[in-house]
């Protein structure tokens, strides 16, 4: 069985949420991308964007996944929605877990409105535009990525963590 179980997927799609679920069932510790970089950092995400600029994040993330890919501690792992962006952070979660898509709907992502700490959004009037800008540029990654996408539309997040966990204890 692989080592760690990578949740990827947008902003606000529930990964940490989600990943706090499957800690608990599976009894493996939650590393979640974000929390380690803001505590490495002494920073929060914003402040990293714009202090250093969103190149020095993409930076710090891909340190985070690669510290994290090669460890041997089994863990559910919650990455930023823009872990995928980098074409190493696809391919070490890939060599190093089971890759999962959390994959809500662009306009259950827009009914939601969360800008607050989404340095992508802020300064957007349109979400919904921003939104599937993201989406368009990002969807084909996330597919690349992926061994499996779980559609979040209709889901609490508890059913979609025991959707999850039934799947790596199939695989």
């Amino acid at each position: 069985m692989t080592s760690k179980l990578w949740l990827i997927g947008m902003m606000s799609s529930g990964k940490t949420k989600v990943g706090r679920r499957l800690s608990k069932l599976s009894g493996f510790r939650l590393a979640d991308t974000d929390d380690q970089i803001v505590e490495r950092a002494g920073m929060a995400i914003p402040e990293i964007f714009a202090t250093h600029g969103e190149p020095a994040f993409r930076t710090m993330e891909c340190e985070e996944v690669a510290r994290i890919a090669g460890g041997s501690e089994r863990l559910v792992v919650a990455t930023g929605g823009g872990a995928i962006l980098d074409e190493q952070n696809r391919s070490l979660m890939r060599e190093t877990g089971m890759v999962v898509w959390l994959k809500p709907s662009i306009a259950s992502l827009i009914a939601k409105g969360k800008t607050k700490n989404r340095p992508l959004l802020l300064g957007h009037d349109d979400l919904a535009a921003r939104y599937t800008e993201i989406w368009e540029a990002r969807k084909h990654l996330y597919e690349e990525a992926a061994h499996i996408s779980i559609s979040m539309d209709g889901k609490t997040r508890k059913e979609a963590a025991k959707e999850v966990w039934r799947l790596w204890q199939a695989r």
